[in-house]
């Protein structure tokens, strides 16, 4: 039996196909994903050459996020990708992303979560991480803060703070999530403070290194791995912190 020239040219070249599609999904799948991508409203990695004033937003949606003042891409600290956002700690250095409902979490869960390096810090001072309001009440709204005893903190429609502090110069995880009403503050994993919160945000700026109404102390450090994760509260209870940079994207359709 002989077979057919043309026939056994396809089947080779099905064969290849199939070999390669197999080898490209086993890379993938060796990367890490976020099987919650779709919901990431913002991403900021901080990557970038030295003095660069891009911060690009990685999340499903990328937004315009427009940096003021010297806030910039710093290579002097970072904590993945070899950059960070810096904010040099001047009330007119911060970075802006507009409204959107992307920042709208209703009453549902959410996280905002980041890597902080402080390098000092001024006793009595105060610094917003994220701040999305659009009045000082904070109903409605939602300010990821340091206080100014340097307690990691939340503030809304009421205010939390953890016991334990921000360290100063090391590379530190902070993370806000709330779930089913209940929301909890960790730093480096560790949970520090819960509160209920049924506050309805509402579409909002977000301000990334300064309070919306510019009341208070900048920021003055380096931001890196910034995301916020709509309708998806990421830790409920004290984990181990992100080992990796936040991955861009979600788990792989095969077809």
């Amino acid at each position: 039996m002989f077979a057919r020239p043309g026939l056994c040219g396809i089947g080779i070249g099905r064969l290849g196909l199939v070999a390669a599609s197999a080898y490209a999904q086993s890379v993938i799948v060796s990367q890490a994903y976020d099987p919650h991508y779709a919901n990431v409203s913002l991403l900021l990695h901080g990557d970038g050459a030295d003095n660069g004033t891009v911060f690009t937003d990685n999340s499903p949606t990328p937004k315009t996020v427009t940096a003021y003042g010297n806030a910039k891409i710093s290579t002097a600290q970072s904590k993945f990708g070899g950059a960070s956002c810096n904010f040099p700690g001047s009330s007119t250095d911060y970075a802006i992303i507009p409204t959107s409902s992307d920042f709208a979490f209703g009453t549902g869960d959410f996280t905002i979560e980041a890597w902080l390096y402080i390098p000092t810090w001024i006793s009595g001072s105060y610094a917003a991480i994220c701040d999305i309001r659009a009045t000082p009440q904070g109903n409605n709204s939602t300010l990821f803060k340091i206080n100014s005893s340097r307690q990691l903190g939340y503030y809304s429609a009421s205010e939390i703070n953890t016991t334990s502090s921000v360290p100063l110069a090391t590379w530190t995880h902070v993370a806000i999530c709330r779930s089913s009403g209940t929301t909890r503050l960790f730093i480096d994993g560790v949970l520090g403070a819960t509160a209920t919160d049924n506050d309805d945000k509402t579409s909002r700026h977000c301000y990334i290194g300064r309070v919306y109404d510019n009341a208070h102390p900048a920021f003055s450090g380096y931001i890196d791995d910034l995301r916020i994760t709509k309708g998806v509260a990421r830790y409920t209870e004290s984990f181990t912190p992100p080992a990796a940079a936040f991955p861009n994207y979600g788990q792989p359709v095969y077809v």
